[in-house]
């Protein structure tokens, strides 16, 4: 697998429909200064919500086991598709303070269909599911090293306030099923090698992998 092809998976996809759409909401919605370590919720007493983020770092946990889906790249669109069951047990949580705008996924069907932006959040939805094959094609990696190289990649790509404030063996183990000892050996190995930098636990560079371990 190449290295190129690497990086070009661990890259989320931005659509300018997004965007655009985002704009098209934010005459209706306050936005508020949402502090670290906040939980928020794609349903509320039944019903549905939608979350627009227009800055700060923000990630996609599993409630049943504090997985880590993905980062989420700001500005963006959250619950608004109605695509994701309750069932799933998937919520948004801040990691650094986050500017984000709290909506009913009805009201924003109801403002989407007023001014007829369905292009845009049809546009947003191929977003979405770009990003859920890129994820799946991660976690399905043929080997564990193909996995770790991934989020080696991915965390090369996250703002410097993360990355100097999460481990590289935290981030991985967060996102990934291996195992803390099967990390620290490959990251150890790989620091050894002189194909990564890391000080203090935190990933500071990344230089060319090697394709396999």
């Amino acid at each position: 697998m190449k290295e190129s092809y690497l990086k070009g998976m661990t890259t989320l996809a931005e659509s300018q429909a997004t965007r655009e759409l985002i704009d098209v909401l934010i005459p209706y919605v306050v936005f508020e200064d949402v502090p670290p370590r906040t939980k928020l919720y794609l349903s509320i007493d039944g019903m549905n919500m939608c979350y627009i983020l227009q800055s700060g770092l923000v990630k996609v946990g599993r409630e049943t086991d504090d997985f880590v889906m993905s980062s989420l790249p700001t500005p963006n669109i959250f619950g608004i598709t109605n695509m994701i069951p309750d069932a799933s047990g998937l919520f948004l949580e801040t990691v650094s303070v986050a500017k984000i705008a709290t909506l009913k996924t009805e009201r924003a069907h109801e403002i989407i269909a007023e001014r007829n932006a369905w292009k845009l959040l049809v546009g947003h939805i191929t977003k979405i599911t770009t990003n859920l094959f890129k994820n799946n094609a991660i976690m399905t990696a043929p080997t564990s090293y193909d996995v770790l190289k991934f989020q080696l990649l991915a965390l090369m790509r996250e703002p410097d306030n993360l990355r100097q404030s999460t481990t590289a063996a935290k981030y991985i183990l967060e996102r990934t099923r291996l195992s803390r000892s099967t990390v620290m050996k490959m990251l150890s190995q790989l620091k050894v090698g002189g194909y990564i930098e890391i000080e203090d636990g935190m990933l500071k560079a990344v230089h060319r992998l090697p394709e396999k371990y």
